[in-house]
């Protein structure tokens, strides 16, 4: 697993968004994804039971109530991981560059 600095977010909840991918909202501050413009892709990678999984993630700001936040919205394949449980934590691949579109 990446480096503990290198952790993006812990996921609080995620919501499927068809055609898009997987919303996924912290638990808490995300410093690393306020460093980041709004709907830059960048790797990522996730821990499962079933070992390792690396994809995309765009960063996106989502605006509830009175609060602003930033997350993440996930792109592991179709059909691929259709949630994540809460805790579940999502890190900047090893090479940490911007994937280009």
């Amino acid at each position: 697993m990446p480096t503990p600095d290198l952790l993006l977010l812990r996921v609080a909840a995620t919501w499927p968004l068809p055609g898009l991918g997987l919303l996924a909202l912290p638990n808490g501050a995300t410093p690393h994804l306020l460093a980041q413009p709004l709907h830059t892709a960048l790797p990522v990678e996730i821990e499962l039971t079933t070992g390792r999984l690396a994809g995309v993630g765009t960063v996106e700001e989502i605006s509830r109530a009175d609060t602003v936040e930033r997350g993440l919205l996930l792109d592991f394949g179709p059909g691929v991981v259709p949630t994540l449980p809460a805790g579940t934590g999502i890190w900047l691949a090893k090479n940490g560059l911007p994937v280009s579109a």
